[in-house]
């Protein structure tokens, strides 16, 4: 009998993870020629309602699946500002190649509001977490040179090599939810390519390489990896002039993990101790299967039980990939300004999810002394943006304007 309450508990423990899927930055029009030296500075407004998620084996789920109902969900909203400043520094200093090819560097920082629907709180409290979700984001920091610009007839094209830092100031909160920071550091060398055909088809494409630093603080008991996996990335867009004033765009985004994401420090687990009928009332009547997961002779006792990880860790998951579609419009305004409305579209992917045993104890605390001889393996989702992907679109509002001209 007690086998099968903890088996209901731990199926109700692997519903836990929420959709913390990362928004990842991608190119526009003109993101990689050779603007006009001058500082820009732009304005965007990210908004998603997630979902649905990818599992391990790419299969799109309802988020918190089979214990969340379709419908039920994260949204996330992230207001940002950009500065760009373009220019030469190294002009007539002698400098190698500097002296001749234009320096560019970018800083992206802001804030996110972040807010889970009611029942997703609601699972979240079993677990001791917070809301949260509110806060500053992580600051980005970029600088590069272009290369040489290129002509071949009607063609121009010129590239550029960058590196990115990303400073992890950003909200984090162990204890919460949801969270705007990441909590780690990672450095992303990149090279990139603009083309310009008759003035009128441009081709903008980069490929990056992501290292990451580990996070010694993981956040939702310990579903947010510790060692981040490396990613490369793969992206391209192509836009079209319509007239002086209006393009449209579509692109394709790709990232993949280099190997797997590892769990050091897995904690999560109910913050009070479990009734069996408990377990029942959260898989038997709402798990939206129909399914009987616990015996209905369990559900009549009274018993509490205590549940603990069989070991913090390592785990690992089966690495991560995400591809997508995106596709905008843009008016220009007098060549200064730039409006841009455009929707990111989740096409295929793979999330992170991860096999663990839990250990049941009829009594606190659960050591590992006093466990039934039973564990009982369960799945748990890896969450925040280094693990789990969105199969939710999102979209996105951008104001570009350049404050000062040559």
């Amino acid at each position: 009998m007690r086998g099968l309450q903890a088996l209901g508990a731990l199926v109700l423990l692997a519903g836990a993870g929420g959709a913390q899927a990362g928004i990842i930055f991608t190119p526009h029009l003109s993101e990689y020629s050779k603007l006009p030296a001058g500082q820009y500075t732009e304005f965007t407004f990210v908004y998603t309602d997630i979902e649905d998620v990818y599992d391990r084996n790419g299969k799109r789920v309802h988020a918190g699946a089979p214990f969340l109902r379709p419908g039920e969900s994260v949204q996330a909203t992230l207001a940002l500002m950009k500065y760009l400043w373009i220019g030469n520094i190294f002009r007539d200093s002698g400098v190698w190649y500097l002296q001749d090819h234009p320096q560019f560097c970018r800083a992206i920082g802001g804030v996110g509001w972040q807010q889970g629907s009611d029942a997703v709180y609601e699972r979240a409290r079993l677990f001791g977490l917070t809301g949260g979700g509110n806060g500053l984001v992580d600051i980005f920091g970029l600088c590069g040179v272009y290369t040489d610009e290129y002509r071949w007839g009607p063609l121009k094209a010129n590239g550029l090599w960058a590196s990115t830092v990303k400073f992890p100031v950003g909200r984090w909160d162990r204890d919460a939810l949801l969270n705007t920071g990441t909590n780690y550091w990672s450095f992303v060398p990149q090279f990139a390519l603009h083309a310009d055909l008759w003035g009128r088809l441009q081709l903008d494409a980069t490929a990056a390489y992501h290292f990451h630093g580990d996070n010694d603080e993981p956040a939702f008991g310990g579903t947010t990896p510790t060692r981040i996996a490396d990613w490369r990335t793969y992206e391209g867009n192509l836009s079209f002039k319509w007239t002086e004033h209006w393009f449209t765009d579509v692109g394709f985004s790709h990232r993949e993990s280099i190997g797997p994401n590892y769990y050091d420090q897995v904690t999560v687990t109910f913050k009070d101790p479990q009734p069996a009928q408990t377990a029942c009332d959260n898989t038997n009547n709402n798990n939206g299967l129909g399914l009987v997961i616990v015996d209905q002779n369990a559900c009549n006792t009274s018993n509490q039980f205590y549940l603990r990880p069989s070991r913090p860790g390592p785990y690992a998951d089966r690495g991560i990939y995400g591809d997508a579609i995106t596709a905008g419009l843009y008016y220009i305004y007098r060549t200064s300004s730039v409006v841009n409305l455009r929707v990111f579209y989740p096409i295929a992917g793979r999330g992170s999810q991860f096999d663990i045993e839990y250990e049941v104890c009829p009594d606190a605390p659960c050591n590992g002394s006093n466990a039934l001889p039973t564990r009982v393996a369960t799945i748990l989702n890896g969450v925040q943006e280094a693990a789990a992907i969105s199969a939710s679109p999102y979209f996105e509002a951008r104001f570009v304007y350049l404050f000062w001209a040559p």
